[in-house]
């Protein structure tokens, strides 16, 4: 046998050959792993995932409708004159509080004193006419009898006396309405309330019906928030308006739970269902001290619709949003995830409240993050500070519903 002039060399050549074939081998999950491959290969089971869940417990909750509400003033009152004239003084400043019979403005009343003067001394000419015309009667009586004045004269003198009464009372009803026009002179306030923009300033002429009003008053304590009830909700509107039930109102954007802006009662809802909306108009009326509602804003309105009951009390971020109905998933005994669908009472301050779909101490997830399927398995980690399953009483009136 010839032996090879460079040993090494040819145990280099065949060195690769082995290497490869043990390669080969590990990667075709050689060492009795079997075809299916070790854990997180092609073909192996994923792991269970790490989520996040508590057990659902019950608090105390109110079925309230929310809805959002226009707050409008009680009255609203724009201010027009009803006589011709110039503004001569004005007597309040854009957005003061005025009171009813304040004097607002005050117009050139020259020619309006004119006119009463003048129908003051025609009723005068009319009361000394009458009584000229009396006595001619009165005389033309006396003397008819003894033929020094004919019948006919007398008869003219008696209509003559009724003519110059029938005067006065026409004198007197000029002179009343002369006193009208110039009290139309001076414009008070007819309600109590807080001024906007004015319309007109001092030196200006207004007529009689201007299409502009002079300054608008609006009725701000008690005011009023108007909303919609759904048709769903109109009977149990109707036991709280029958029962004077409270009312609250929160700035739009406002923290859930957060203290109402202002408490009220619901004071009406009309006998007719919009057909468009499918809706009832609905009124609350607020006190509105300090004038913290103002005219032409958007509100939450919460209507408390019935008594507190036990709920399913979950945070938010395990109530999802599905194509049919909101869900929530749950997690058997054996770690499978399962899907609820389930019924949406309210919510406050972070919490959904459920009337139905889960049940008191069911492990439910709460990790929005989580990335899971029906029948996926999973492994619970405990929630840092969770409750048990506990009945806490939560504020009954501050529901959200839906």
């Amino acid at each position: 046998m010839v032996q090879p002039k460079f040993p090494g060399l040819v145990a280099y050549r065949r060195f690769p050959a082995a290497l490869a074939a043990a390669l080969l081998l590990a990667s075709c999950g050689g060492g009795g792993e079997g075809k299916g491959g070790g854990p997180g290969g092609p073909g192996g089971k994923r792991p269970p995932q790490l989520v996040s869940a508590q057990a659902a417990g019950t608090e105390e909750f109110a079925p309230t409708l929310i809805a959002l509400g226009t707050v409008t003033p009680r009255q609203s009152v724009a201010v027009r004159p009803r006589a011709d004239g110039e503004i001569l003084s004005i007597g309040f400043r854009e957005g003061d509080f005025v009171r009813a019979g304040q004097v607002l403005f005050r117009l050139d009343t020259r020619t309006a004193l004119a006119n009463v003067r003048q129908a003051e001394a025609e009723l005068k000419g009319a009361v000394a006419a009458e009584r000229r015309a009396t006595l001619d009667y009165e005389r033309a009586e006396a003397l008819v009898g003894k033929g020094f004045v004919s019948a006919a004269a007398r008869d003219l003198a008696r209509a003559n006396a009724y003519s110059a009464r029938s005067a006065i009372e026409t004198a007197r009803a000029q002179l009343e309405a002369a006193k009208v026009q110039l009290s139309f002179l001076t414009i008070t306030a007819p309600i109590s309330g807080r001024t906007g923009e004015l319309g007109f300033r001092v030196g200006a002429n207004v007529r009689a019906g201007e299409a502009t009003a002079l300054v608008t008053i609006n009725q701000l304590s008690p005011i009023h928030v108007r909303f919609l009830v759904p048709a769903t909700d109109i009977q149990a509107a109707r036991r709280v308006l029958a029962g004077g039930g409270r009312v609250e109102v929160r700035e739009q954007g406002a923290a859930s739970g957060s203290p109402p802006l202002a408490s009220g009662k619901l004071v009406f809802l009309d006998n007719n269902v919009d057909p468009g909306n499918g809706a009832v108009a609905a009124r609350a009326e607020f006190e509105n001290g300090g004038d913290l509602l103002w005219p032409g804003a958007i509100l939450n309105v919460a209507l408390p619709l019935g008594a507190p009951s036990p709920m399913i009390a979950l945070p938010e971020s395990a109530v999802q949003t599905g194509r049919d109905a909101p869900f929530v998933w749950t997690v058997a005994s054996g770690g499978k995830v399962a899907m609820r669908n389930v019924q949406v009472a309210g919510r406050y301050a972070g919490k959904v409240y459920l009337a139905g779909g889960v049940q008191p101490g069911e492990q439910v997830i709460v990790d929005t993050l989580a990335k899971i399927k029906e029948g996926d398995a999973v492994k619970v980690k405990p929630i840092s500070g969770a409750a048990p399953v506990t009945a806490v009483q939560a504020p009954a009136a501050a529901g959200n519903a839906g």
